[in-house]
């Protein structure tokens, strides 16, 4: 059964003692609610150096009064949003345990009437943000002071404890370490990722290496990390695989740029930004022409991927199988200096 939950919460200023303010959720008390309302959502996790937009939720159904207070008392405001699936017929002893794919802050949220259709707009942005005078979210300002001789990964390490509600996961080269000063003031994390992301491959010039990249990953974290894994600090976090199995994916998957390949699965949460998957082990080296069904039980990739991209498009009434989805955008993982 698809699974939704969505908490909207008044932050506090440590963060710790927020006050929930509304809750939807597919499952009250742990019971499935076939009257629960309806959602759509287009939820977005990228490379903080390779932005791709704001994630959009709607919500179905909802009365006049909650449209014009939502309007009103919602903006600003912390949310969080759970995915996944329940279980339940046809996904029986094999569904994704549900999970938290996004804690974020509500940039705009607007109602819209037709008729006799309610419904409640959000644009969601992750990553840290700040409020001004008028309450107005906006992308908090880092600075970033990278010393002589110092290491990147302790200048980010100094950089990221200034962020409050945050933690960080850095796992990238010891050999990013600077003969001269380098200081920035960058107006939210992405210009931050995008500097790094250069500077990186133009300091390490290994065939394969791609550079420093930084995501948001599991609602609150920043993870660093590069593919220079020779050069990672002794006793860094190791990355696990996922294994995908062939009854996870939704179709067939293919390459849609240079190196980068895409894959439709049933809705998860567990895949993050960075994370490595392998595709099933059972495995053709190519699509077969032919239309027998025993030829259609393989997958067209092998091998180790890093995931670049993650999407999670979802309608909670629409029937067809690619209604409640995660589409994944991945490359083969090289280490830096290999072929």
């Amino acid at each position: 059964m698809r699974y939704y939950d969505i908490q909207i919460f008044d932050p506090s200023k440590d963060g710790k003692s927020d006050v929930l303010l509304k809750q939807y959720s597919s499952h009250k008390n742990g019971a499935y609610n076939p009257g629960a309302l309806m959602i759509e959502f287009d939820i977005l996790r990228f490379g903080e150096s390779t932005p791709q937009g704001e994630t959009h939720l709607t919500i179905w159904g909802i009365g006049p009064k909650e449209m014009q207070q939502a309007r009103q008392d919602l903006f600003g405001k912390r949310i969080k949003i759970f995915l996944g699936m329940k279980q339940g017929l046809p996904l029986a002893g094999n569904f994704k345990a549900p999970g938290l794919v996004l804690d974020g802050t509500i940039n705009q949220v607007f109602g819209n009437w037709q008729g006799t259709d309610l419904r409640l707009d959000f644009v969601i942005v992750t990553g840290p943000v700040t409020l001004n005078p008028d309450e107005k979210p906006a992308p908090l300002p880092l600075t970033f002071d990278w010393k002589v001789g110092q290491k990147l990964s302790v200048a980010l390490t100094n950089c990221f404890q200034l962020i409050g509600g945050y933690t960080f996961n850095i796992n990238i080269s010891d050999r990013l370490v600077l003969n001269h000063y380098r200081g920035l003031f960058c107006r939210d994390i992405v210009s931050l990722a995008k500097d790094l992301n250069a500077f990186s491959r133009s300091w390490i010039k290994d065939s394969g290496y791609t550079g420093v990249e930084m995501a948001i990953v599991n609602g609150n974290q920043i993870r660093v990390w590069d593919n220079d894994v020779n050069y990672h600090p002794e006793g860094s976090e190791v990355t696990s695989i996922t294994e995908l199995n062939f009854t996870d994916l939704i179709g067939q998957p293919t390459w849609v740029a240079f190196k980068t390949i895409s894959l439709m699965c049933v809705m998860r949460s567990d895949i993050q930004v960075g994370d490595h998957i392998s595709m099933p082990k059972k495995t053709a080296p190519v699509i077969r022409a032919s239309s027998y069904s025993q030829y259609r039980d393989d997958s067209a990739f092998t091998g180790e991927f890093v995931v670049s991209s993650v999407r999670l498009i979802g309608n909670s009434r629409q029937p067809t199988a690619d209604a409640w989805v995660t589409i994944i955008e991945a490359y083969p993982f090289v280490k830096a200096g290999g072929k």
